[in-house]
């Protein structure tokens, strides 16, 4: 017992200081587990080990100076901030004028220890020296210390072990128990083992006392002349290779023991180590502020490094620290990291992993923001009153930004929207939080959360806006500003841009929606938001007035599209018009000239195809990144007629699109390595349009034009860029982060992956239309084949790695369905064949019908259940039968089917029956016609159809398996190259398994919204290349290639349009009629499913070779029913689409009206000149 209890005590003593617990009752337990106090503590280790009475003196002076500079605080921990900021050392360290003479008494005591030289003695002399406020004191007891300098040396691991000269051993250990000279000879062993979490063995508070030496002797240097900041960053940087060791050793997070009783202290990793890590953590931010103000952020070189050095150093701590720690204090370095992260990622490309594979910024930072949400989660609360969180913001501005730096790739905001609804529990209705919300839900795909995030916003700020224009009316100089009125008000230069881009959100919703009511609301709201928006525009800041204009003239377009009154549709195209060229004047952008080149090509008044082509050559150089404008570029060269150049700008725009997805593959495939930024590829250079310069506040956003800068990450600075200034009191606005709005969102991997397809299909239909059908075999094969290669980016669009993924849009009508028809100079009702949407006036050579040989006999069994088809969304499980009823199978699910004819007249009867009774409520308003819905049908003459046995197998290019469960043909597997052969011979596989049952959680759902957005594009695919099939003459292969349409996606309306001109070439009329009419059950809008019902009726009436007056009554009432139906497409989204007017002026002649008639000819006339190949509305959409 006599050797335990020394030893017992001495590790009792060195547990006690170095948890700090300086106002614990019962910071240590004798030898039998009782709790001891302070007091006895001392008592005991002074009677058990004699001759050590100066360490019990030292360590009962060390824990009074503790309690005397925490007297005055909340917390031991010195978490209070001084008057002046987080960022000035202020009195930190320092007693209070009350406290000073108690503190004096303790330092005289001190003085008269032994003189023995030792160097922990010395160490609390510089401690009281420094309470006292005597730094020159402070800096001469530690000029005093021989082994000071050791601190910068390194701290031998454990397993090594290292005898200090002349240390003081644990009595009993050795017959040498004289006081030494050593750096902590009254606290360490001679023989120990080295390691810092060793606390037993006085290593960790060896550390300990080195530490706070090292940070007082730059505190001392901070006060003696603050101006000298290298000086005293030098000294606080001598800590960093033993808080090395530190980090490395003490682990992260010991479990508490239970507790024993009332008086037992925490055991957790931070409580043991307590004050160790509260001199970590000062000595660390006092280097990072002064390191701040004179390193260069953007540099990693010599002294620049060691930013960086520090700031991970710091983050590696605070894994040991509870968030109550130093919360504020932490908070702010947690901003100086983001802010230098952020600033390094836009000072020029990201640095590349190296061999230590170092993770991606990015994740860092976002690991910054976890700790910082954690931090003030427990420090802030909710606002009261007339307050505001600003630090709660302020992290919502620097998340914010820290997405913009990476890129601004909404697919990647995942992790941004959760601080956001974070945010939202921490601040009352802050517009800060709204504005991002609106912006970020958008890009993410939820339109809906982001008009709503975007109307409380506005809600917000206009009432704030108009209750301080209230108190500045009614208020005097001494009651300015007494209510607190106007607080929530955000800077003029933010309210207008996030109105105008509000708008244009708004007016992209409203063309793609399917219901024409909510579309003409949205669109109406959006001109709503622009006139706000424009009352706070201040007329002298061009590059917003720009934005504002061309919003304008965007907002027009989306009305005209919208409202489909035929009353203003004109005055709508002038105003847009107008306003177009009133944003170009103002300050010309590629946004501007894009949407002056759709204009100049809308047939009007206006329609000027060079012109249109000199505008898109603009757009093309002000932006050569987006594929839009490439595609746009080369719609226009067809309609002028310049194939060649048309051809290779296609090319050229495809390469760039080939470059923004592989740059997206990169960004999946090496989630934690760099950004890459820079030439890729065919020489094409891909911009980040979310790395333009930094701007010295949000103001600055007006010195961009429309946000279409890209600010290209290239690097060059004029200067050093650095954190702080040198006079700096307190941290910068993170809103000064923040980029200025950019023309529209950026597209991610989904939208991007759109758009190259839709230039790939514009693509096939130039071949096809310069070389003929046969010319583009090898092209549909390397489509497919890039369709399956991307497959990964276009339908499972789910990056492995940290980052939160959301969907991209919800999914809408077919908004792809644009012919790839070739065009002949006039119309021919008499055609048979047609394109994926078709051509009205298709007219096959004489011979290509005798060609073909005796239809083929098509078996048409009942609908297969559905689990015979690939998984759907929830919209296509639960969608109406095309015959007016639901039809179930055997599992009691129901399906699309197309019965035989015979069994299907009374149901096609209803179908028509509808029709009649849609014309007659409103012969004007039969149908609202989406603008989205594909029509160009091109005209052309098909020539002399050839027969073939063989085609390429798309099925094994894109790796489906060959069941097909067609609810249009028989379920079997029907391979395109199969010859003909009568398919009634053929026996049916059985059916698959049923698929599980959908998910109904919202991230599936939003996924499956996905899935079936891209099943809609494989879906086209096989449409387009049924049409090729069908031109070619090779019939079973178009029918093939239907199947595979609707298999992939039954609910597209198209598959039917396409039935219908399958079973047109094969002369079957009856079922052409049917399938169109089906068509338009399922989407009544459908320009193409409409014109070719009339286009049958038409036939059907010529056919007969009667006059109106011998007409069958049947025949009378359908033509009247076509002459409604064609009425209202012309004068609703049909209006420009030459083959509407030319079938309206064929019914018109069937009537004996030979005036409409000839009006609606020379109408269809004009239309048809300069027309491009396809829509540029369904291919390139009518606004970015």
């Amino acid at each position: 017992m006599t050797q335990g209890k020394p030893h017992h005590y001495w590790k009792q003593l060195r547990s006690a200081l170095v948890a700090g617990q300086w106002d614990a009752r019962f910071p240590a337990k004798d030898v039998h587990g009782r709790a001891v106090s302070w007091s006895d503590l001392l008592r005991k280790f002074k009677k058990h080990n004699p001759g050590h009475q100066d360490v019990a003196e030292l360590a009962s002076q060390t824990q009074a100076l503790s309690l005397l500079l925490s007297a005055n605080s909340t917390d031991l921990d010195g978490s209070d901030v001084g008057p002046q900021g987080v960022l000035v050392l202020g009195e930190e360290g320092m007693l209070a004028e009350e406290r000073m003479e108690e503190g004096l008494a303790g330092y005289n005591s001190l003085k008269q220890l032994d003189t023995s030289g030792s160097d922990s003695l010395k160490a609390a002399l510089a401690y009281y020296a420094y309470a006292l406020r005597r730094p020159s004191e402070c800096l001469e007891h530690l000029s005093q210390v021989k082994d000071l300098s050791d601190a910068q040396g390194p701290v031998f691991p454990s397993g090594t072990t290292r005898s200090a000269p002349a240390t003081l051993q644990v009595p009993g250990t050795s017959s040498n128990t004289s006081l030494s000279s050593s750096w902590t000879g009254s606290f360490v062993s001679a023989q120990t083992s080295a390691s810092v979490a060793d606390i037993n063995e006085g290593r960790t508070w060896s550390i300990v006392e080195q530490i706070r030496s090292v940070c007082l002797k730059g505190m001392a240097y901070e006060t003696l002349n603050a101006s000298d900041v290298q000086r005293a960053f030098t000294a606080y940087y001598a800590a960093s290779p033993l808080i090395a060791n530190v980090v490395a050793e003490i682990p992260t997070y010991v479990p508490p023991a239970p507790a024993a009783g009332p008086g037992s202290a925490d055991s957790s990793s931070f409580a043991r180590y307590r004050e160790l890590w509260r001199w970590v953590e000062r000595v660390l931010r006092r280097a990072i502020i002064l390191c701040a103000r004179i390193c260069d952020v953007s540099r990693t070189d010599g002294e620049n490094g060691a930013l960086w050095q520090l700031l991970q150093q710091y983050h590696a701590c605070s894994a040991h620290w509870p968030p109550p720690f130093r919360a504020e204090q932490r908070s702010a370095i947690a901003v100086l990291h983001l802010r230098a992260l952020i600033l390094r990622a836009r000072a020029g490309p990201a640095p590349k992993a190296g061999a230590g594979g170092s993770h991606r910024w990015i994740s860092t930072a976002r690991s910054v923001v976890q700790e910082c949400r954690a931090i003030l989660s427990v420090s802030t609360s909710f606002p009261k009153a007339g307050e505001s969180n600003t630090k709660v913001e302020d992290l919502v501005d620097l998340s914010v930004a820290a997405w913009e730096a990476d890129g601004a790739v909404g697919e990647y905001a995942g992790w941004v929207i959760d601080v956001l609804w974070w945010a939202t529990r921490l601040t009352f209705n802050s517009f800060k939080v709204f504005r991002h919300m609106s912006r970020l839900f958008y890009v993410t795909g939820d339109p809906e959360l982001a008009k709503r995030t975007l109307r409380l916003y506005v809600q917000i700020v206009s009432k704030a806006y108009q209750a301080k224009m209230a108190e500045a009316e009614s208020s005097t100089a001494e009651t300015s500003g007494a209510f607190g009125a106007g607080k929530d008000i955000d800077t003029d230069v933010n309210w207008v841009q996030t109105l105008v881009q509000g708008s244009r959100m708004l007016s992209r919703l409203a063309l793609s929606e399917s219901d024409s009511g909510k579309a003409v609301e949205t669109a109406r709201e959006a001109g709503e938001m622009l006139e706000k928006g424009k009352t706070r525009l201040d007329v002298n800041n061009k590059p917003l007035v720009a934005s504002v204009q061309l919003a304008e003239g965007i907002w027009q377009i989306a009305m005209a599209y919208t409202e489909q009154d035929v009353l203003t549709r004109t005055r709508r195209f002038e105003q847009s018009f107008s306003s177009l060229q009133a944003s170009l004047e103002t300050l010309p952008t590629p946004s501007t000239h894009h949407h002056l080149a759709l204009a100049y090509l809308r047939p009007g008044a206006s329609q000027d195809i060079q012109t249109a082509i000199v505008h898109a050559r603009a757009a093309v150089e002000g932006d050569p990144t987006e594929v839009r404008h490439w595609h746009l570029l080369g719609l226009l060269l067809t309609a002028s007629g310049d194939w060649r150049a048309a051809k290779e700008v296609l090319e050229m725009g495809a390469s760039v699109s080939e470059a923004d997805l592989a740059e997206a593959d990169d960004e999946a495939e090496q989630a934690n390595s760099s950004a890459a930024n820079g030439y890729v590829p065919d020489g094409v250079h891909a911009h980040d349009y979310a790395a333009s310069p930094s701007p010295s506040d949000t103001d600055a956003a007006g010195d961009i034009p429309n946000g279409g800068s890209d600010g290209e990450r290239d690097g060059a600075h004029t200067g050093p860029s650095r954190l702080l200034d040198m006079d700096a009191v307190e941290l910068p606005s993170s809103s000064s982060l923040l980029q200025p709005l950019g023309d529209r969102p950026s597209p991610n991997r989904q939208e991007a992956f759109e758009h190259a397809l839709q230039l790939r299909m514009t693509q096939l239909t130039l071949t096809e239309y310069v070389e003929g059908p046969e010319g583009t075999g090898e092209k549909w094969v390397e489509v497919f084949q890039w369709f399956s290669e991307r497959r990964e980016v276009g339908v499972e669009d789910r990056r492995m790695s940290i980052d939160s993924r959301r969907a991209s849009q919800e999914l809408k009508p077919a908004s792809v369905t644009s012919s790839m028809e070739k065009r002949v100079n006039g119309p021919n009702p008499g055609a048979r064949t047609s394109a994926l949407f078709p051509t009205v006036h298709e007219q096959p050579e004489p011979a290509s019908t005798t060609s073909l040989n005796p239809p083929i006999p098509i078996t048409v069994t009942p609908a297969s259940p559905l689990a015979q088809t690939p998984h759907y969304s929830q919209d296509q499980l639960n969608r109406p039968s095309l015959n007016g009823s639901s039809r179930e199978d055997a599992s009691g699910e129901k399906r699309l089917s197309v019965d035989d004819g015979h069994t299907n007249r009374g149901k096609g009867k209803k179908v028509r029956e509808v029709f009649i009774s849609g014309v007659h409520k409103g012969r004007a308003r039969v149908t609202t016609i989406s603008k989205k819905i594909g029509h160009n049908v091109g005209r052309h003459n098909v020539g002399h159809l050839k027969r073939s046995n063989s085609a390429p197998d798309f099925r094994a290019l894109l790796g489906q398996p060959p069941y097909q469960a067609s609810s249009i043909h028989l379920r079997q597997h029907l391979s395109i190259y199969a010859s003909q052969q009568d398919l009634s011979l053929l026996e049916a596989p059985p059916p698959p398994p049923p698929p599980p049952p959908p998910s109904s959680a919202p991230a599936l759902s939003r996924y499956n919204i996905r899935l079936a957005k891209d099943r809609r594009l494989l879906s086209n695919l096989w449409l387009m290349s049924s049409a090729t099939f069908r031109r070619l003459g090779k019939i079973e292969q178009a029918r093939g290639a239907i199947q595979e349409a609707e298999v992939r996606d039954e609910s597209n309306p198209a598959v039917w349009v396409q039935l219908g001109l399958y079973y047109l070439a094969l002369d079957e009329d009856r079922k052409a009629l049917e399938a169109f009419q089906k068509a338009l059950f399922i989407s009544p809008n459908d320009v193409s499913a409409t014109i070719h019902l009339c286009r049958v009726y038409l036939a059907a009436v010529q056919d007969h070779g009667k006059s109106r007056a011998g007409m069958e009554p049947s025949d009378r009432d359908n033509v009247d029913l076509a002459v409604g139906l064609l009425s209202a497409l012309t004068k609703g989204a049909g209006w420009d689409v030459p083959e509407a007017w030319y079938f309206l002026a064929k019914m018109y002649a069937l009537q004996g009206r030979q005036d409409r008639e000839r009006e609606c000819l020379c109408f269809a006339l004009t239309l048809s000149e300069n027309r491009p190949l396809r829509d540029a509305g369904a291919a390139v959409g009518w606004c970015l």
